[in-house]
């Protein structure tokens, strides 16, 4: 049961990511262009933060009880780390060095903690192991942001399929990463959801 658990932790958080990033490309490439780039650091955390607390929220909902606040702190703690990412990145690093990739690295990783405290705020009202859960979630989303970051070329064949979609729907020839997206959100729905699995009680009542 706490595998299968697990198991759909990490195929939602995976599948919420991976329609989020192809939403922003098809946004990018057919809708928005470059006004969505001037958007995305006022909105990123938002944009990120409510598809997975919502795809994380019909997993949970099964096993415990009063898990919708489990969206709203998701939501919260995607906002705080995003914002923080933008704050970070625009004084330590692109005024003097530009956003390499390491420097992306640091600015998106630094703040990751940020997701599991919030969470902790709807983990606590089920079980108190709060510790376990923010080592888990900041292993999980740097982890995330390290395949993202680093491993560009990931899954290519998942990228050439939805280049494919996102070209056609654009009407001129887009590339795609969200191949990398699709196993970096495995990697955090991984770790986060054996952690979760962990943390939930034996007997855990389930909502109506």
């Amino acid at each position: 049961m706490r595998i299968l658990l697990a198991v759909e932790w990490m195929l939602a958080t995976a599948a919420a990511l991976a329609l989020t990033h192809l939403a922003v490309e098809i946004g990018f490439a057919a809708l928005l262009g470059y006004a969505l780039l001037v958007l995305l650091p006022f909105i990123g955390g938002a944009v990120a933060g409510l598809p997975v607390g919502v795809s994380q929220w019909l997993i949970l909902r099964g096993h415990v009880e009063g898990s919708e606040r489990w969206i709203l702190y998701t939501l919260i703690g995607f906002a705080g780390a995003w914002t923080t990412t933008m704050i970070l990145a625009a004084v330590l690093f692109v005024p003097s060095f530009g956003l390499t990739g390491p420097r992306a690295f640091l600015s998106l990783a630094i703040p990751a903690p940020i997701i599991g405290w919030a969470q902790t705020r709807a983990i606590r009202h089920w079980a108190p192991a709060t510790r376990l859960w923010l080592i888990a979630s900041t292993a999980g989303w740097v982890g995330f942001v390290a395949v993202e970051t680093f491993g560009s070329h990931a899954l290519p064949l998942v990228s050439r399929l939805t280049g494919t979609l996102v070209s056609r729907i654009a009407g001129y020839a887009v590339t795609s990463s969200v191949g990398t997206t699709v196993l970096a959100g495995a990697v955090a729905g991984a770790v986060t959801g054996v952690a979760l699995a962990m943390t939930l009680p034996a007997r855990s009542p389930r909502s109506k």
